[in-house]
């Protein structure tokens, strides 16, 4: 999604966000604070936009929000704490799409349903897969580190924050299509893959453009393509997959606020206005800009659509990929 498509969703959803916002809200009547649930651990860029719009909450809800960790297993642990409390509203998850929409398609025995068990609230912000190396691998384009793996198999090995994320379904069709040894390496969220990734202790990876983007501004890493439909007006100079010489691939990860299922309409459409409101100002699209983010916005019907579009266009690939994880 383009910023000038992204400021037209604002200008349509604005009108119903004031009018939401200036109804009385039963959630501040509640005492207790509003928690939301991360499915990847401290210091990435989903925590960072979490707690930019909690602030946004806390100041129109006059509620506490408490932004807590519960990373592991393509985000189970996060759905899973989500679940165990009552849907009023005070619960909430940021997950990207692969959390929601994909990992009930990678699980050997599914253990939870998206649309029995959880409630799209509102889509926050967007964000492409990208392909990144250390400077210090001499790879300056896509197509230069695809010649290194035929060179040396190792170089194979590319790291994603986790084995459900649209990253490694790329590199499982990547590999197909080129014939080359490509292999996703699972990390626990993005951060211990940056770590790596800066100490050049893995070959590449293959993550979301905003976890490496001001690495690749200061020298520090080289991003060598995104998977998005155009180049991305926050960075101009990174070509797409697409430009480098390998049409067909889009993976974009959305970002979104989730509830338990239940949750009465009137809060998750309050919630979707504050959060869609925030989005459209200045400061915070400013921020997410210089993070890499798409800010996004929206009603929680329009989210659910999306969730369910995910699903629908990803299955035949995690199929085809034979990906599985016990979940």
């Amino acid at each position: 999604m383009t910023h000038i498509t992204t400021r037209r969703r604002f200008v349509a959803t604005l009108g119903v966000a004031s009018a939401v916002l200036a109804a009385p809200s039963l959630v501040r009547a509640q005492g207790k604070p509003l928690t939301i649930f991360l499915t990847v651990p401290p210091g990435t860029s989903s925590d960072t936009l979490a707690r930019m719009l909690g602030e946004r909450m806390k100041a129109k809800l006059g509620r506490t929000v408490v932004v807590e960790s519960k990373s592991g297993a393509g985000g189970l642990v996060a759905i899973q704490a989500l679940r165990q409390f009552d849907a009023d509203g005070s619960y909430l998850m940021m997950a990207p799409n692969s959390a929601v929409s994909l990992l009930p398609l990678f699980a050997t025995k599914p253990t939870f349903d998206y649309e029995s068990q959880l409630q799209a609230v509102v889509e926050c912000a967007s964000a492409p897969m990208a392909f990144t190396v250390h400077p210090d691998s001499g790879v300056k384009t896509l197509a230069e580190y695809f010649d290194s793996v035929k060179k040396d198999p190792k170089k194979g090995s590319i790291g994603v924050p986790s084995p459900v994320s649209m990253g490694a379904l790329v590199i499982y069709q990547l590999g197909k299509q080129l014939n080359l040894p490509l292999q996703a390496i699972p990390y626990r969220g993005g951060s211990p893959l940056l770590a790596d990734l800066l100490g050049n202790q893995v070959p590449a990876s293959g993550s979301i453009l905003p976890d490496y983007l001001e690495m690749h501004r200061a020298g520090k890493l080289r991003v060598l393509a995104h998977a998005s439909e155009k180049r991305s007006p926050l960075a101009p100079e990174i070509p797409t997959i697409t430009e480098a010489g390998y049409p067909g691939y889009v993976a974009v990860t959305s970002f979104g606020l989730y509830a338990k299922q239940g949750m009465p309409a009137n809060i998750a459409n309050e919630y979707a206005a504050i959060v869609t409101e925030a989005l459209g100002t200045a400061p915070v699209v400013e921020a997410l800009h210089k993070m890499g983010l798409v800010p996004v916005g929206g009603t929680p019907a329009e989210f659910h659509k999306k969730v369910l579009a995910d699903r629908t266009r990803w299955a035949p690939v995690i199929k085809d990929s034979g990906i599985k994880m016990d979940a």
